[in-house]
């Protein structure tokens, strides 16, 4: 922690400004406390990690409200975003105790009549704990803001290829734009941000990745732009890379044979895997929850249509949810949402089978407008 109480009674904050003899005077001549339980405090000065308070390893009491094995990139995260509200002119309170609902956050930032808890999150936190934080901040009329480490990958900016585990897509933002994660690095003193996110497979997505540094930013914070036509012709080209990596690996690496339903589903349709008409195998929002490759479930969606004879024009309500459970994917809402999308798509584009031709650029336009619809 980097707040604790002297034995005036009064409240004493420790930043990375105050020099090494200070701090060693300090410990010297004076007793800390912790804000909440009362107890003395070790002051732990070193030459690798921010100074910091901690508790006696007898004390107990607050080992559920106070995070004693803070890493460094926390302790340097949590100081440097208090200080940029500081610098911004904003009221902001260090670790403030909230009785109520019994949490801290590592910055509690007061703006006109509302009230923002600031947690800068450095490891990982399950759904449901993140939910119960955001309910308890919700009763005190709080509104919480996420910001997780940046990913030790994410070293630069640009349209890229880049992995997110699960834990990491909780913190996805959408006030009144599209989703997209804003991240801080305090190793480097920027914020990145990872928009425009386009589902690959597992946890691989392609991002637009934009950075602000820390004395660029503001408050309420920035929130990344649209991506342009021409932007989105980079995600597309590197998405047709990647599928067609996946598509060589599958045909060599399957060990299913007539039971891969992607090999299955071409065998049957008498298609090549390397020549699939281009709006087969495309990316569509909301597709994670699928989990395959967009290629996979899109393909099977064409041999379904050849078993049953459905039109794709009737592809729609209980027809989608019966091609779930037929393919063995989730029978959900959200995986009804990501297949009733491409069977928008597929009818704005006009496609009534599997071996149409649709023009690329056709494509593109519908396919852009799609991702950017919100």
């Amino acid at each position: 922690m980097l707040v604790a109480y002297t034995d005036q009674n009064e409240p004493f904050i420790l930043h990375t400004s105050i020099s090494q003899s200070t701090l060693y005077q300090l410990r010297k001549t004076k007793k800390f406390f912790c804000p909440l339980c009362k107890q003395p405090l070790l002051f732990k000065i070193g030459s690798i990690k921010v100074p910091h308070f901690a508790h006696y390893p007898q004390d107990t009491l607050c080992e559920n409200l106070f995070s004693e094995k803070e890493s460094e990139v926390h302790l340097k995260g949590k100081e440097q975003l208090f200080n940029l509200f500081k610098v911004l002119g904003l009221k902001a309170e260090l670790e403030s105790y909230l009785p109520n609902i019994k949490q801290r956050p590592d910055v509690l930032l007061k703006e006109k009549n509302q009230q923002f808890a600031i947690e800068f999150q450095c490891s990982p936190i399950s759904k449901e704990r993140l939910t119960e934080r955001n309910s308890g901040y919700k009763v005190e009329g709080i509104a919480p803001i996420w910001i997780p480490n940046t990913p030790a990958k994410i070293i630069k900016k640009g349209i890229q290829k880049i992995s997110l585990n699960k834990n990491y897509q909780l913190f996805k933002l959408a006030p009144h734009t599209h989703p997209y994660i804003m991240s801080y690095n305090p190793i480097m003193q920027q914020f990145f941000y990872i928009s425009n996110l386009m589902f690959l497979q597992g946890n691989s997505f392609i991002s637009k990745v934009q950075t602000i540094p820390l004395e660029n930013q503001r408050f309420p914070f920035y929130e990344p732009k649209q991506i342009t036509i021409s932007e989105f012709k980079q995600f597309f080209l590197i998405y047709q890379q990647v599928k067609h990596n996946y598509l060589k690996r599958r045909v060599l690496l399957s060990r299913t044979g007539v039971n891969d339903l992607l090999l299955r589903s071409a065998y049957e349709l008498r298609m090549d895997l390397n020549t699939l008409p281009n709006y087969i195998g495309i990316p569509i929002k909301g597709s994670e929850i699928l989990k395959e490759f967009s290629v996979d479930w899109q393909l099977a969606l064409f041999f379904y249509i050849y078993t049953t004879k459905i039109e794709i024009n009737n592809l729609s309500g209980q027809t989608i949810y019966d091609y779930l459970k037929w393919a063995r994917m989730p029978v959900v809402k959200e995986a009804f949402e990501a297949v009733n999308n491409y069977c928008k798509l597929l009818k704005k584009l006009s496609v009534k089978h599997s071996y149409q031709t649709i023009q690329e650029h056709k494509l593109m336009e519908v396919l852009y407008t799609h991702f950017l619809a919100l």
